[in-house]
């Protein structure tokens, strides 16, 4: 008999989720999900969507095996495989681009995947130690032998026990030599029943299904309840998870992902999910991504090519009217800049019969070019927002006496889209106090409903009621402005 090998990786029993799984969930992978729900029900045709889905399918049979290098298939192969479908195998044999195994256990594969779906599909059906079985029968048919290591450390081929729980530990030697122990055969019906139970807890939690997909694929091979077919069954629950909640199926492709596949679980083997995780939404995001690609193709050329051509439309409206929209905020920029220069002159004389300087200033711009003060900003966002493809305009009317900076007040009437009609816009006052010796303003304060209008820029009359709503409207701000100045004389 040979000596034991030192133990890397020692079995303990399994745990729940991480307590911060939830922190673990990919938003932007639910964020494609939900587009691609949305223009999946938009094919009228469903059997072209069961193609494509069909094709995914095949791809998860053919790739399932290779990553466990249970037979090769070159990459042009699998290609023509997905475009002749599975029906046609028995032909890539003949022309010897496939192994007689690789085309049996292909089939495997893809009639396992009807045992997922039936299971998913049939209110009598759950998943339980036998249903994982007979996953692993289904798996596992064309499957006679399997590899093991006899008492003198010598690796030899074993008759596969198709369906049933392993009889003898089947823990692999790594290529430096240790060994990675998991589940003693007398735990694993304990170990699997456990699992079970906290799947169905986690149901009941509603855990998003990247998470619930790893922790389910990654307790499993810790389990590693077989005698060998491990990562296919692992690889079928993980699927299951997914199409239960109407993702794709998940295909770990080995070319692209057999390196990151094994350090995530690795890296899940030291109690950290995230890797495998991510690896998993990463791959269900992309693969969502082209199918999306793909039915959009099925939508039609005819019908894209006319949304094209709506939207290029509208942009080209659009772009005709901003410069219209521009020029009726320039005239009540001017209406304000008007007003406020009379009041500069209205200020200078009475300071100047007094004999105290007044500094005055009327400045106006465009609102996007400006780096407002948060203050500002918040004001302004309770109303509506800045927008760069939208004209915004703002003026402003500064009053102080030079020697004192603390008295120095600033009134800013800004002019900005306020909601998403093109044409419905707002003015917000912003009262800015007391600037600070840097140029910035220490004190801030806003009051005072805005003036929310419609521009109607080749509407004469529309334009000459909303300039003269607007000077009622600003005089009340200039007031205002005027008895906040004289109280921080």
């Amino acid at each position: 008999m040979t000596e034991q090998p030192p133990i890397a990786h020692k079995w303990e029993p399994i745990q729940d989720l991480p307590d911060n799984w939830q922190d673990l969930c990919r938003p932007d992978l639910h964020a494609v999900h939900r587009q691609w729900l949305a223009e999946r029900k938009l094919i009228k045709d469903e059997s072209k969507l069961e193609e494509l889905q069909e094709r995914l399918y095949a791809l998860w049979a053919v790739e399932t095996g290779i990553i466990e290098r249970l037979y090769s298939v070159d990459r042009g192969v699998t290609i023509q495989i997905l475009e002749a479908g599975l029906e046609a195998l028995a032909q890539f044999h003949e022309d010897q681009l496939i192994s007689a195994d690789a085309e049996a256990m292909i089939q495997d594969h893809r009639a396992a995947l009807d045992l997922v779906m039936d299971l998913i599909g049939t209110e009598e059906r759950e998943l339980t130690p036998f249903a994982i079985k007979e996953l692993h029968q289904r798996l596992t048919l064309s499957q006679e032998n399997c590899e093991a290591e006899n008492q003198f450390g010598e690796v030899v081929k074993v008759p596969l026990l198709r369906g049933e729980w392993k009889v003898q530990p089947n823990n692999p030697r790594r290529p430096d030599g240790t060994m990675h122990e998991y589940c003693p055969p007398e735990q694993v019906q304990g170990e699997i029943e456990r699992l079970l139970a906290w799947r169905t807890q986690h149901e009941a939690l509603d855990v998003c299904p990247e998470v619930e997909a790893a922790w389910l694929h990654h307790r499993f091979a810790q389990i590693h309840p077989f005698q060998d077919g491990n990562g296919r069954v692992a690889r079928a629950l993980t699927g299951m998870i997914f199409l239960k909640d109407d993702y794709l199926v998940l295909v770990v492709r080995e070319e692209e992902h057999r390196e990151r596949y094994i350090a995530a679980l690795e890296s899940a083997d030291h109690g950290d999910l995230k890797p495998l995780v991510d690896l998993f939404a990463n791959i269900q995001r992309s693969d969502l991504q082209e199918s999306l690609k793909v039915i959009r193709k099925l939508r039609g050329e005819e019908s894209v090519q006319a949304i094209e051509a709506a939207a290029a439309a509208a942009r080209q409206s659009r772009d005709a009217t901003l410069p219209r929209v521009a020029g009726a905020l320039d005239e009540l920029v001017r209406v304000a800049s008007v007003r406020f220069e009379e009041v500069v002159a209205e200020t200078q004389r009475a300071f100047e019969s007094e004999g105290v300087v007044v500094a005055a200033l009327v400045a106006d711009g465009d609102a996007n070019e400006v780096s407002w003060p948060r203050e500002s900003l918040e004001a302004v966002g309770r109303h509506g927002s800045f927008d760069a493809e939208r004209p915004s305009r703002w003026v402003s009317l500064r009053l102080g006496l030079p020697p004192r900076p603390e008295t120095h007040v600033r009134l800013a009437i800004v002019l900005h889209p306020a909601g998403g009609q093109p044409r419905r816009y707002a003015a917000s006052e912003v009262l800015l106090m007391r600037p600070e010796d840097d140029g910035g303003w220490s004190s801030r304060s806003s009051t005072g409903t805005p003036f929310s209008f419609d521009l109607r820029p080749s509407d004469d009359d529309a334009r000459a009621a909303v300039a003269a709503e607007f000077r009622v409207w600003l005089e009340d701000k200039i007031r205002h402005c005027l008895r906040v100045w004289a109280n921080n004389l």
